[in-house]
């Protein structure tokens, strides 16, 4: 139940939702679902216009969706025109803002005013998805997918900003290379998926410790 995370997001609050385990294990499908089996990324989304509708007679409500995927060490904006041809497609750059924050720059952000617009920025996203076969899986997720929906809404008496997002992420699966049995070129990415994962579980380990440190920079998924 993501119900009160959507209501965090709305109320000004970054949130992650991710699905992690091992190529097969289900978590595309968990995220994304089948047809009469909606997955988290649908409900979040059907979820989070219900509670804007419930506010705006209170709030003006801005929302953008976006859709990249972190292939190797590359980040692919997935809306971006010829993004279709794997041999067109551009890394974007990302930097942090003066304020500290994490921008990626160049990233398409489509305004969306209703579910249905942010379930098509999502279709449109999955399509351009690198995935290739693997031992373990017909259509294995060779990257990370991951759908950024930011909100913005103005009080319509004090005219007071709040700015909130939703990061939907659909891991890469994690194998063991002597069970992938994969091509070289396949073996490379399971090798630079893996050090992404490790990256992300040591950013995990030292939020749960709360240690004053946390090894965000160490890759780019993290960041």
């Amino acid at each position: 139940d993501c119900k009160d995370l959507v209501q965090s997001a709305v109320d000004g609050y970054n949130v992650t939702l991710f699905a992690y385990g091992q190529t097969g294990a289900g978590k595309t499908f968990t995220m994304a679902g089948v047809p009469g089996q909606l997955g988290i990324t649908p409900r979040t989304i059907s979820e989070l216009f219900s509670v804007i509708g419930g506010l705006q007679h209170r709030f003006d409500f801005t929302l953008t969706g976006s859709m990249l995927e972190l292939y190797r060490q590359d980040i692919v904006d997935l809306l971006a025109k010829g993004v279709e041809s794997q041999t067109r497609r551009k890394a974007l750059n990302v930097r942090q803002d003066k304020s500290g924050a994490v921008v990626i720059e160049n990233l398409t952000e489509e305004v969306v005013k209703s579910s249905a617009d942010l379930d098509q920025v999502v279709d449109r996203g999955n399509q351009q998805r690198t995935v290739a076969a693997t031992q373990m899986n017909s259509e294995s997720s060779r990257s990370h997918l991951v759908l950024i929906v930011k909100i913005q809404s103005v009080n319509k008496e004090t005219g007071d900003k709040m700015n909130g997002k939703i990061l939907i992420v659909d891991l890469a699966g994690s194998e063991r290379l002597k069970k992938s049995m994969t091509t070289a070129e396949n073996q490379k990415e399971s090798i630079e998926i893996n050090k992404s994962l490790t990256a992300l579980g040591d950013v995990i380990e030292a939020l749960t410790k709360t240690q004053k440190q946390v090894p965000y920079r160490n890759h780019k998924l993290t960041q």
